[in-house]
């Protein structure tokens, strides 16, 4: 006896969350390319506003015969291409949803709060780790500072680094994931503060250190479980409020 036809149900696809959707490369893209325009613009216009990371960037492309006029540039167009062959190489939607970016902003903002918090436990949001040279630049200045900081070094301490010794640890040493990502990440912050004490090794004070490697391994943190867009804008909040605020607020 021949069974009756049955129609399968039409499931709806399933929807992509927001946590999801944050981490995909053409949503970090689309977040971070008003602070990389801005921080590339304001680096042309006046170079003493670089910092070591982005620097490090530069001199790389310089050995590979790019003129550091051109340079110049390339620490930002390095990141759009990452992340455009990063989202052409996982076949995402090139379709965004603005709501998305707005929420990315306001994460960014809320987990930048605890940095400043226990900078601000620390002394004075760790003000007098911040150099002379930064302390005596205008607003806008200090603005492109905290943002060129956000985006660069997140990529070499974060993007970088992390990605390189989880490799590293995983490949080599056959280690799980949690255990190549965790090394990454204390390695990373270890790196991270020893970075910030250049290139006058010693000049910085013990808890200054501190801070910076805490910083650190909340960074690395955020960044395994946000991804690096989040993790770059909350750099750049905390450095924005923490540079160009008054220490005594």
């Amino acid at each position: 006896m021949a069974l009756p036809l049955r129609f399968a149900k039409q499931g709806y696809p399933r929807k992509t969350r927001y946590s999801e959707l944050s981490r995909q490369p053409l949503y970090m893209l689309v977040f971070l390319l008003p602070l990389i325009i801005c921080y590339e613009i304001a680096l042309s216009a006046n170079n003493h506003i670089q910092i070591k990371a982005h620097d490090h960037l530069v001199r790389f492309f310089e050995q590979i015969d790019i003129p550091p006029t051109q340079g110049l540039w390339l620490g930002g167009i390095a990141i759009v291409t990452t992340l455009l062959i990063w989202h052409i190489f996982t076949g995402n939607k090139w379709s965004i949803k603005i709501h998305v970016i707005a929420f990315m902003a306001f994460e960014s903002i809320a987990f930048a709060l605890p940095l400043l918090f226990f900078g601000a436990v620390l002394g004075s949001y760790v003000a007098a780790s911040t150099p002379a040279s930064i302390s005596s630049l205008g607003l806008f200045e200090k603005i492109s500072v905290s943002i060129g900081a956000g985006l660069y070094e997140e990529l070499l301490f974060r993007m970088i680094i992390i990605a390189f010794i989880h490799t590293f640890i995983c490949n080599i040493f056959k280690r799980s994931d949690i255990a190549g990502l965790t090394i990454g990440v204390v390695v990373s912050a270890l790196l991270f503060a020893l970075y910030h004490d250049l290139p006058d090794a010693g000049s910085m004070s013990a808890i200054s250190i501190f801070f910076f490697f805490i910083a650190g391994l909340y960074l690395g943190f955020l960044y395994v479980i946000r991804g690096f867009g989040i993790v770059a804008a909350t750099h750049a909040a905390y450095d924005v409020v923490a540079i160009t605020l008054p220490a005594s607020l």
